[in-house]
C-alpha cells in the first residue's frame, strides 16, 4: 500500500528575483520545482510517509529534471509519463513585498494527463488519493483527476482536495468555480483559503461561509496564514493559532506543506479520528505551514519530520481575521 498518491500538476515556478515588481518589470527568475500536488508528495515522503504521484512532463530539461527530483525524494514515478508532443507546464510567480505569490501560467504538459493514462494499480493502492482544482482547469486532465479519485474511492482509499484557486488558469471564473466545486461533493478532507472559501459561498465571515458550505467531508480545514487555521468536523468550528514566524520569506507552498503534513499524519478515517486527535493533526500542519515559509520555492522548503518534530507547538485557540480581500485568493 502506499499512504498518498497525488494526483495532478507538476511543473516549473519561474519566481522573480526582485520583490514588489509586476512579472514585466522583474529583472530575473529562478526555476524552482513545483506544483501543489507534487509538493504535496514530496512533503509526505519528507514526513515519513510513501508517495507517488501521477501526472504528465515534457521530456524538455524541464521535465525530467522534475522526474529526476521525484525520484531523488523517494516519490514512486512510475504514475509520471512523458508527453512527446507538449512542453513542461510552466508558472511565473511575483512576490510582494509580503512574500505573497501572484501567478501567470503557460500550461503544458501537465494538462494532457488522460483517464487511460492513469495507473490503476497505483491508485488501487493507495491509502489516500490526493489532488487540486488547477488540474480540473482543463481537459482532458480534468476527466482523468476526477477519474483517479473514483477509482481509489472504490478501493476504499481516503479521498482529500485542495481547492488550491489560480484565478489565471480560468477565464470564465463562475465556469471555473462550477468546475472547483465537483470534488467538493465526494472528498473526505477539503482544504481552502479564507479568499476560497468566500468565493465558494459568496460569504465574506469564514465563520458564517464555513458553516454554509455544502460537502460531506468529515472535515474542512480553512487556512489563515499567520492566524493558522479555521476547521469544521463533526459540524463543530474550531479554530487554532499558527507559531509565529520571524520573516516571511516566500509563503507560495505554505499550503501544500501543511497539505503533506495533515496527510502524513491522518491514519485513519477523519470520521473516525475524534475532536482531540483532528485538533493535533492541524496544530502539526499549522507548524509545517509555519516553517515553509522560511526560504524561496515551494519543494525546497517542505520540511522533513525531523525539522517539524523539532518545531516549537503554540497550543490555544487561533482568532479569526478580517474578512479575505480579492488580492488574497492565490495563496495556498
Amino acid at each position: 500500500m502506499v499512504d498518498v498518491v497525488a494526483v495532478g500538476e507538476i511543473l516549473i515556478d519561474l519566481i522573480a528575483t526582485a520583490r514588489d515588481v509586476t512579472l514585466f518589470d522583474a529583472p530575473a527568475f529562478t526555476p524552482l520545482p513545483g506544483g501543489a500536488p507534487a509538493n504535496v508528495a514530496v512533503g509526505v515522503q519528507r514526513l515519513g510517509r510513501s508517495a507517488a504521484f501521477i501526472g504528465k512532463v515534457g521530456r524538455d530539461e524541464f521535465g525530467q529534471g522534475l522526474r529526476a527530483l521525484l525520484a531523488r525524494e523517494g516519490v514512486e514515478t512510475r504514475g509520471l509519463l512523458d508527453d512527446a508532443q507538449h512542453l513542461t507546464t510552466l508558472a511565473t510567480v511575483a512576490l510582494s513585498a509580503t512574500g505573497e505569490p501572484h501567478f501567470a501560467f503557460f500550461v503544458g504538459a501537465h494538462a494532457r494527463l488522460t483517464v487511460a493514462d492513469l495507473d490503476r494499480a497505483l491508485l488501487g493502492a493507495a491509502r489516500i488519493v490526493h489532488g487540486g482544482s488547477v488540474a480540473l482547469a482543463h481537459e482532458p486532465a480534468r476527466s482523468a483527476t476526477l477519474a483517479a479519485w473514483a477509482i481509489g474511492r472504490a478501493a476504499g482509499a481516503i479521498c482529500t482536495y485542495d481547492v488550491n484557486w489560480r484565478p489565471a488558469l480560468w477565464p470564465d471564473g463562475p465556469a471555473g468555480l462550477d468546475q472547483a466545486r465537483l470534488p467538493l461533493a465526494f472528498a473526505d478532507v477539503v482544504k481552502l483559503n479564507a479568499a476560497e472559501l468566500t468565493l465558494l459561498t459568496g460569504i465574506g465571515d469564514p465563520s458564517a461561509a464555513l458553516a454554509a458550505l455544502v460537502t460531506p467531508a468529515a472535515l474542512v480545514v480553512v487556512t489563515l496564514g499567520a492566524h493558522g487555521c479555521l476547521y469544521r468536523y463533526q459540524d463543530v468550528l474550531a479554530t487554532l493559532p499558527a507559531p509565529p514566524v520571524a520573516a516571511v520569506v516566500d509563503s507560495t507552498g505554505a499550503g501544500d506543506a501543511f497539505m503533506a503534513a495533515l496527510l502524513a499524519d491522518l491514519t485513519d478515517h477523519p470520521a473516525r479520528l475524534g475532536p482531540d486527535a483532528v485538533a493535533a493533526l492541524l496544530r502539526r500542519a499549522c507548524r509545517a505551514g509555519a516553517l515553509s515559509v522560511s526560504q524561496r520555492g515551494a519543494i525546497p522548503a517542505l520540511p522533513t519530520r525531523a525539522a517539524l518534530d523539532a518545531a516549537p507547538s503554540r497550543r490555544g485557540t487561533g482568532t479569526l481575521p478580517p474578512a479575505p480581500s480579492s488580492s488574497e485568493m492565490e495563496r495556498g
